[in-house]
């Protein structure tokens, strides 16, 4: 049986975060696109994928506050569809790099089979990711904007989405692409002495006092890395091997993770 990976693409590396609107990384998108396609040549895998909310996404939803849901609030409504439009538009933006590039995926827009509940996910329906993955065409979600039982619309973030689908389709691993090359013992973007943490375990992570997990630099009301490590929880079964946290700037780690080769990046072992 072939292995079932999670790739979350950040929004970090899909868009310049730091600009106004939808800002792509067309070029980088299109490297990304290729390795992945090498690395279907090399190994048997099935593969789902999911992108951050971009510049846009955030920034919008920072706007409006929208963090905290829209309940009772017809400006934050309206907010967030406006942000659920910017983050579809990227989504079709990424959706168009990777055909043009030969990679078969298939966009299934979050807000169209979630629905939450107090920003958490109550439902999923999970049938036309298992019917593109058997169709051997890795489905495409993202984080955005969905329907909340309690707060009328709430974030859905990608990494919310990851570890969900991590439980409910037996994943065997979750690759985080981001900015930087992984976990390190400080924040790297203030401290030059920073060191990157190779391997750990997920349980040493959220208990020791010397690993600092620190939040986006950019606006992000997801939670940036931090919301990432602290979305996985200890929930997983024994299906989830690893967590792997890489830099997606560089358009060959793409291959080189989903191959299982070794370069510099956070290997969180699940245990």
């Amino acid at each position: 049986m072939k292995p079932l990976y999670i790739l979350k693409i950040g929004g970090s590396v899909a868009t310049h975060k730091d600009k106004e609107g939808v800002s792509v990384r067309t070029d980088l998108l299109g490297k990304i696109a290729r390795a992945i396609k090498k690395a279907q040549v090399k190994k048997k895998f099935d593969l789902i994928l999911i992108h951050g909310a971009g510049a846009a996404g955030h920034q919008l939803a920072s706007r409006y506050g929208l963090e905290g849901g829209s309940f009772g609030n017809d400006g934050k409504f309206n907010g967030s569809l406006l942000c659920d439009l910017e983050i579809q538009k990227l989504d079709n933006v990424i959706f168009g790099i990777f055909v043009a590039c030969g990679l078969k995926v298939f966009p299934i827009h979050t807000s169209s089979v979630i629905v939450q509940k107090n920003k958490e996910i109550s439902y999923f329906d999970t049938r036309m990711v298992e019917e593109s993955l058997k169709r051997g065409c890795p489905p495409m979600l993202y984080g955005e904007m969905v329907f909340d039982q309690a707060l009328d619309m709430s974030p859905c973030s990608g990494d919310a989405i990851a570890s969900f689908l991590a439980r409910k389709m037996k994943a065997e691993r979750i690759f985080f692409a981001s900015d930087i090359d992984g976990i390190f013992d400080k924040d790297p973007h203030r401290h030059d002495d920073a060191k990157l943490v190779e391997n750990i375990g997920l349980k040493e992570i959220l208990n020791s006092d010397k690993i600092k997990i620190s939040g986006s630099h950019s606006v992000d009301v997801t939670g940036g890395l931090g919301g990432k490590i602290k979305s996985l929880g200890l929930k997983h079964g024994s299906c989830l091997k690893a967590v792997e946290i890489f830099n997606g700037l560089d358009g060959k780690n793409f291959e080189n993770v989903l191959l299982g080769k070794k370069f510099p990046h956070t290997v969180i072992s699940i245990k």
